[in-house]
């Protein structure tokens, strides 16, 4: 009876054994199906990639490199496939020069708002000319999508790209809102909540930000931050050179790393860093190639008549690949900007508009966390 038990014992350790040897057999087959079909696809990837960088047309290895290269995440990519020399032989011929001048203040003459008319008194008026013939009514543009409370938005669209313009009559209303008191490296607010600490009606994403690998807080601006007269950062600007806001009369400066003395000097009540400069006094920036990748974008300038213009572009979807910097000035000469600047963008640009979001924004990343916008109150 004993050696029976024994044997059966025997009989059910090699089993045993045999199932276990089964189970690894197969578990590594499965993995090697895994990782022959991820290398298959790297190796497809990587064989797409070269076609497309390496191809016949310099454009497109031109222009998804500009466009790559403005990410946090895929900065990475064009470098597989060129050297450092040739990605930067491909930044220098899709470059972006802005004209190097200070701002006129001259150029921008605020207009004041023109005061509602009695009605007793129109209609006073009107009872003693019975003839008067009424004027004909301005005719509405056809991208006009909403008008209220000194606040206009309009629909803009392009090859590749839509978007919205936002346009401010009063500038005063216009100012720089942060996500706290004090940076101290504690993570960033999404928009939403930066306008609603201000109270404010809208806002748009404002400044650079510390973003190592795309993965940064949102936490720590770059550059010159004032907000409501009060200075709030003056950390080193970095690669953005452009510091953009607005002095004690309303008018919108545009100065290159703009120091804390200099800001003081040009009465600035409203600073924060970016860049590039887009517009300069009604002059261009001087554009070669494509000037910049497809993005999504952000811009602020302003017209003669001191109104702001707010431009926020959706990017990196079907419906909307994204826009250059050409097409940012493009759009800011069409409304009259005799200034303007981009702003950060990518998954940073959004408008937000009395508690919504009126853009879709990146829609993979949805709305990050970021340190400064521009609001409106």
């Amino acid at each position: 009876m004993q050696t029976k038990n024994k044997q059966t014992d025997r009989q059910l350790a090699r089993a045993k054994r045999r199932r276990k040897r089964r189970v690894r057999r197969i578990a590594w087959r499965i993995s090697l199906s895994v990782l022959t079909l991820v290398a298959l696809v790297l190796v497809g990837l990587l064989s797409a990639g070269y076609a497309a960088f390496k191809g016949p047309s310099r454009s497109v290895g031109d222009l998804l490199t500009v466009t790559m290269l403005e990410t946090s995440a895929l900065k990475f990519v064009p470098r597989i496939y060129y050297s450092q020399d040739e990605v930067d032989a491909i930044v220098d011929r899709n470059s972006l020069t802005a004209a190097d001048s200070e701002t006129d203040t001259s150029l921008i003459v605020i207009q004041k708002p023109t005061p509602t008319p009695d009605p007793q008194a129109v209609q006073a008026v009107a009872a003693e000319d019975a003839q008067a013939i009424e004027p004909e009514a301005t005719p509405t543009p056809d991208n006009l999508l909403l008008a209220e409370d000194g606040i206009e938005f309009y629909d803009v669209t392009g090859g590749t790209y839509k978007g919205f313009m936002m346009v401010v009559q009063d500038p005063s209303r216009v100012s720089v809102g942060v996500c706290r008191d004090r940076f101290n490296g504690e993570r960033g607010k999404q928009l939403k909540d930066i306008a609603a600490r201000y109270d404010a009606v809208a806002a748009i994403n404002g400044g650079g930000f510390e973003d190592a690998g795309g993965v940064g807080n949102g936490g720590t601006p770059i550059g010159l931050v004032v907000s409501e007269g009060q200075l709030k950062h003056k950390g080193d600007p970095g690669k953005y050179n452009i510091t953009v806001g607005f002095n004690q009369d309303n008018i919108m400066i545009i100065g290159k790393k703009m120091s804390v003395e200099e800001a003081k000097e040009k009465g600035m009540r409203d600073a924060i860093t970016f860049g590039p400069a887009l517009i300069v006094n009604g002059e261009p920036a001087n554009v070669s190639g494509l000037s910049s990748g497809l993005n999504p974008r952000t811009a602020i300038g302003q017209r003669s008549d001191g109104a702001v213009l707010m431009l926020v572009i959706d990017g990196r979807q079907a419906s909307s690949l994204g826009a250059t910097y050409a097409d940012l000035i493009s759009i800011m000469l069409d409304f009259g900007a005799v200034n303007a600047v981009n702003m950060d963008g990518g998954s940073s640009s959004l408008l937000y508009y009395k508690g919504v979001y009126v853009n879709k924004g990146v829609v993979l990343t949805g709305s990050r966390n970021i340190p400064t916008a521009f609001i409106v109150r």
